[in-house]
């Protein structure tokens, strides 16, 4: 797996802001440019925007979006990575696709996609040119990091019993009282089992196991049980999922240990979209600063440098290879006893 830097993640993000590292098209073109991609997406009128962000992220995202744009209709269709991904695949085999836009956590699967020709080039959207290099292909851009956390209820940790990173959990007090995001259904909690193999040893998972953990279908639902008090922590977690519920008083918070993994929200557009202007004004509009605060604020790390309230890049982030780890995945789910 890749070990992403943080001084070679603030490098790129500073060249791009100067304007060392990437050439930008002249203002006023692109200005122009976006006014005649706006009056063809106001005819389409709609778009369908596949995405695994947490759902009020989304609606955020898509509220400011129409304070710009009110004429486009955008239908959110909100699943976790793994599920989203199987129903646009069967959707673009099929000759099919309802999605305009599909965003979400699974590299494999989007370049498996990229391979198939099931993604439109993107290299002509305006915001396309500042985007950092490490983030982006012809075909795909990288829109949110979210680093993996420990999610835990505030009334039922406290003190010393805060942990300070993933072996901290390791302590039979909590024996039963762990819920675990099932790692089969995200490549990136597939990465974080490969991270913890790799860093602590195969004991740190079978310890893990022997807590006798409680799997959920996916970190929402998981975190939702935590606020409940139905658990103490759900691992690993995601800032953006935990920080909707914290909004709305849920005693819980966050520790996102300086060694992590996490999932990279990658966006793409149906290559055979029905309203393909209006999926372009979409994206184009998440890659602008406006478009990532929204995304980004107190929930995720952004690409783009000094966006306001964006999370910092854990100091020891690893980018994620989701192939290595799936092929690794037998020896992974034995080790957690999940059958």
């Amino acid at each position: 797996m890749n070990n992403l830097k943080r001084r070679e993640f603030l490098l790129a993000t500073a060249l791009t802001a100067t304007g060392i590292a990437f050439r930008s098209s002249p203002a006023s073109a692109a200005t122009a440019d976006l006014s005649v991609l706006a009056e063809k997406a106001a005819k389409e009128g709609q778009v369908t925007y596949y995405s695994s962000t947490n759902p009020v992220l989304s609606q955020s995202l898509v509220d400011l979006f129409n304070k710009t744009y009110p004429k486009i209709k955008v239908s959110i269709v909100r699943l976790a990575s793994g599920p989203l991904g199987r129903r646009f695949a069967s959707e673009a085999q099929a000759g099919d696709t309802v999605a305009d836009i599909l965003q979400l956590g699974d590299p494999r699967l989007m370049a498996d996609g990229d391979a198939k020709g099931w993604f439109a080039d993107l290299q002509d959207l305006p915001a396309y040119q500042a985007w950092p290099s490490g983030f982006k292909s012809s075909h795909q851009v990288t829109v949110s990091l979210f680093p993996d956390t420990i999610t835990y209820n505030t009334n039922l940790v406290k003190g010393k019993d805060i942990p300070v990173g993933w072996e901290s959990v390791l302590n039979d007090k909590w024996r039963g009282r762990i819920l675990i995001a099932d790692i089969r259904n995200s490549p990136s909690l597939m990465e974080w089992a490969a991270l913890m193999l790799d860093t602590y040893g195969p004991d740190f998972l079978k310890r893990l196991a022997a807590l006798k953990p409680r799997y959920v279908a996916s970190t929402l639902p998981g975190s939702q049980l935590v606020a409940a008090g139905e658990a103490a922590f759900v691992l690993p977690n995601f800032r953006m999922v935990s920080y909707s519920l914290i909004e709305k008083g849920a005693p819980l918070d966050d520790v996102t240990p300086s060694l992590t993994s996490g999932m990279e929200s990658i966006l793409g557009i149906s290559a055979t979209a029905k309203h393909p202007n209006a999926a372009r004004l979409l994206s184009n509009f998440i890659l602008t600063q406006p478009g990532q605060e929204a995304l980004s604020k107190n929930t995720a790390v952004s690409p783009l440098p000094n966006i306001p309230g964006a999370l910092q890049l854990p100091k020891d982030y690893r980018r994620s290879n989701n192939a290595e780890a799936a092929a690794r995945a037998p020896e992974l789910l034995k080790l957690m006893g999940i059958q």
